[in-house]
C-alpha cells in the first residue's frame, strides 16, 4: 500500500484496508478524466502524442524537460507520467529518482530511442512502471496506459 491507509492488525483487516483504498482510487480516477504529464524534449513528439492522448480521453500537460515536469508536478494532480530518458537539463532517470522521494507511487513510464542495458538496470531500481523502446505504436502506448491506470487506481468505469 502506498500510505493512504495504515491499518496494522491481522491481514484481513489490511485485505479490507488496501480494497478500501483501491475502490476510493477507482471513484477518483471516474470523477476525474486522468491527466497524464509528457514529458520530451522533441517538441514535435510531446505535440502528437498530447494530441493523440487528448482525443483518447486524457487530460494531458507537456514538458519540454525534467525541471518543467517537476514544476508541473508540484502545482497539479498527476495521474501517470510519461518521461523521455535523453533530456536536457534534468533527465527521465534524473526526474523519476526525485519522483520517488516525493511522489513514490505515480506510475512512469519511460521512453528511450537508446535503451541500453545500464539505463534499463536503472530504470529497474527506480521502480519504473514501464520501459518503452522509441518508435512504439500510439495502440501499444494507449494499453499500457490504460493497464497502469487500472492497476494503480482501479479499473475505470464507462
Amino acid at each position: 500500500m502506498d500510505g493512504w491507509l495504515d491499518p496494522g492488525g491481522d491481514q484481513q483487516t489490511v485485505n479490507a484496508a488496501y480494497k478500501s483504498e483501491l475502490e476510493l482510487k477507482s471513484l477518483v480516477m471516474q470523477m476525474l478524466e486522468p491527466q497524464l504529464l509528457i514529458t520530451d524534449d522533441d517538441r514535435d513528439f510531446r505535440l502528437t502524442l498530447g494530441d493523440a492522448l487528448s482525443r483518447r480521453g486524457y487530460k494531458t500537460v507537456l514538458a519540454a524537460d525534467g525541471i518543467e515536469a517537476m514544476e508541473v508536478i508540484k502545482s497539479q494532480r498527476i495521474h501517470l507520467a510519461l518521461l523521455d530518458v535523453h533530456m536536457p537539463r534534468l533527465d527521465g532517470l534524473g526526474m523519476l529518482e526525485s519522483l520517488r522521494t516525493t511522489q513514490p507511487t505515480l506510475p512512469c513510464i519511460l521512453m528511450s530511442a537508446e535503451l541500453d542495458e545500464s539505463i534499463v538496470s536503472r530504470a529497474h531500481q527506480l521502480r519504473t512502471h514501464q520501459l518503452l523502446a522509441k518508435p512504439f505504436s500510439l495502440n501499444l502506448l494507449a494499453d499500457t496506459i490504460r493497464n497502469l491506470l487500472d492497476q494503480c487506481y482501479g479499473p475505470r468505469v464507462d
